[in-house]
Formats: structure tokens, sequence, C-alpha cells
């Protein structure tokens, strides 16, 4: 019974609660997401009554219900833009009013023709957020054709109608799709860039931490020069490419075995290398401040960011999007990977190349600046200099 006066052994439970109540974080971005203004693109190319009739449909939509926010949030733009802007990530689709919208609709009984209104879905921003928008624009054409619908029984009331009326009178308004930057087959359903940046991210905090403790191992009895130091640390850089091409090309070949349509192996491959290189300095850097204690700090980030990673912010409670989302660096290598998979960039991935350099280089100084770390004992990377040994 001597365990129960361990400190330790009274420890364990409170870990449990913690750990736990870390896992279950998540639950709250996940259990019952609620969409606040999506962003929507209105590209109107027609005008006249029926026009004028869907842009009060639009109006209300906009409004919310009952002083909530709206699902959709609905912004003009013009046609010629549409690609530029779905390639900038500004909007996950657009209802677009055809030129021809007013007069099929005016004269859908005559010519037996139904009036299309059409919806540009940016498929490749993200899935979730891309379906939803789907969803509800095809909802919305699905309300207002039945409103024309019961205006054309009405009158029709009495008269004799043919099989062609009939079909035009069920369905005057029929919605025609569009899909951008499509997710391609055997992607995981869109999920594969951040599956494979999950992969370089745990295999960044895996080689930084092992490399630590090898090198804790090693001089855990000496007391290092900050010139030894340094050589320390450029032996850990070095290391560092070493491990971020072996995650790279390990992901990028288990995804090639696992059917995974990547647009191209060594672009994927480096990419990955590139980000887990980045990671790995960062990993490197805090470790070498606060040693073992770094690794759990690691996996809590991981374990917060799972919740965000497949998420569209609209869909998030705001907690997650101000004080979670902005600080998930994974989150950055998945959107470059996302650029690379399914809207033709190069290595080069713009905002989230940028942001996963800035990393990598903030990790690299705060790593060589553990240097001038002061002194407690005889620990790795606590450089004392030899007139102070002296």
């Amino acid at each position: 019974m001597k365990l129960f006066k361990e400190k330790l052994a009274w420890a364990a439970p409170i870990a449990v609660i913690l750990i736990i109540a870390l896992f279950s974080v998540n639950l709250f971005a996940q259990a019952n997401p609620q969409v606040k203004n999506l962003p929507i693109a209105l590209i109107v190319n027609d005008e006249g009554q029926h026009v004028d009739r869907v842009l009060e449909a639009v109006k209300a939509m906009s409004k919310g219900d009952q002083g909530s926010e709206a699902m959709l949030a609905f912004t003009s733009e013009e046609e010629e833009n549409i690609e530029a802007l779905f390639a900038d990530k500004e909007y996950y689709a657009a209802l677009v009013i055809p030129a021809d919208y007013n007069a099929t609709l005016q004269n859908v009984l005559a010519t037996h023709q139904p009036a299309k209104l059409q919806i540009y879905i940016n498929q490749g921003l993200n899935v979730t957020g891309s379906n939803f928008a789907k969803t509800a624009l095809n909802g919305f054409i699905s309300s207002l054709n039945e409103e024309y619908s019961e205006t054309l029984i009405a009158q029709l009331d009495h008269e004799n109608i043919s099989a062609q009326q009939a079909s035009i009178i069920v369905n005057p308004i029929v919605p025609e799709e569009r899909v951008f930057n499509p997710i391609t087959a055997s992607t995981a359903n869109g999920s594969a860039p951040t599956l494979l940046a999950v992969s370089a991210w745990v295999g960044a905090l895996i080689g930084g931490f092992i490399l630590f403790l090898a090198a804790s191992k090693r001089f855990e009895r000496a007391t290092l020069t900050r010139k030894q130091t340094f050589t320390l640390i450029s032996s850990q850089f070095v290391f560092g490419i070493i491990i971020a091409l072996f995650s790279g090309f390990t992901v990028a070949t288990l995804a090639q075995i696992a059917g995974i349509n990547m647009p191209s192996y060594f672009l994927v491959a480096f990419f990955v290398s590139f980000a887990a290189f980045c990671f790995y300095l960062l990993v490197s850097a805090i470790t070498a401040w606060i040693g073992k204690p770094a690794i759990t700090l690691f996996m809590v980030v991981m374990l917060l960011g799972m919740g965000v990673l497949m998420t569209p912010p609209e869909m998030l409670p705001s907690f997650f999007v101000n004080f979670i989302r902005p600080w998930v660096p994974i989150r950055f290598a998945s959107e470059g990977l996302r650029e690379i998979f399914y809207f033709g960039s190069g290595f080069y991935t713009g905002a989230s190349f940028n942001t996963i350099l800035g990393i990598g280089i903030a990790g690299l100084i705060i790593l060589v600046l553990s240097i001038f770390k002061p002194i407690k004992g005889n620990t790795l990377v606590t450089p004392v200099s030899v007139e102070n040994q002296r």
C-alpha cells in the first residue's frame, strides 16, 4: 500500500483527466458544427423581374433566421474574375444568373424549356465547405422552383395540360453545376493533403526528439563550450536534412503504394521534406530550451490541431478560429499540399510556403540562440566558456 503515499502515483489520474480533456476538446469543434457566413460569389448576367425575384430571395437568405448569423454570405462578382477568385480561395461556390434567365422563365410555358441557375463549386478549397455550399444553393434553387411551380399551376387552373407542360410546370427552374479545382479521384475524398501534412509533422516531432535524447545521452556528463555547442547544433541541422528527406520520400512512397493520386511523386516528396525540415527546426529549437516537456507541448498542438485541419473556419466555434487555428503549424503544410494537389501549384505555394519557411527560420534562430542558454548544472546544449571553467 506504499504506492498510495507516492505523489507520482496520484499524478496518474490527474494526467489521465488532462489527456482525455485534450482529446475531447475536438468534440466541441466536430460535434455540432454551425455554419456561419460561408462566402459565396453572386454573379448576375441578366436583368428583369425574374432576376429581381432571385436577388430578393438571396437578400432574405443573407439575413439568417431569428437574428442568428446567416449560413451563406453573398458578394457580387464578375464572371470573368471567378476563376482567379476561386484560385485565391475567396469563395467556396458561386450562384450564377445566366444572360437568358429572365427571358427563358418568362416564356417557359411556350418553349417548354426550363430556366437555369448555375452553381459553380470550388471543390478543391475544402470538400466539406464546398459540399455544404452546393447543398445550400441547390436547396435555394429548389425553393424558388417550388414557388414558380405553384404560380404556373395557378395560371393554368381548369385548362388542359399537355405532358410537356406538366413536366415544365413541375420544374420551371433547374440547377446546372460546374466544378472548379476538382478533387481528383483516389485522394481520400480530398483528405490526402492533410494526411500527408500530419505525417510530415509526426516525422519531424519524432526525429527531433530522438536526436535530442541521443545527444543528451552522449553529452550528459560533458560541459560544452559555445564552440562545441555550435558544432552540435550544426550536426543537428545536417541530421534534420536527412530526417526530412527520409520523411518526405517515405510519405510519398507509401502514398503511391496506397494508390493516392499524386500530381507528381517528386514534387510531393520534396514539399513534404521541406515542411518536415522546417517543423524539425522548430521542434529542435523548443526542445533545446525546455527539454523533454517540449514533446508534450507539440503533442498537444497536434491533438488540438486535428479538429481544425479538415473543417472550414466558417464551421468552427469562434474560440477555435481565433485561438487555435492560427497557431497550428500542420495547417500550412496541409494548405500547401492542397495547392499542389488541386490548384496546379508547383513547389512554391504562395502564402503557405512563406509561412512554413518563416517557421523554419524562426526555429533555426531560436536553436542557435540556445548557445546562450543560462547554465543549470551540466546539461545538454548549456554552453559554458573556458574562462568560466577556469
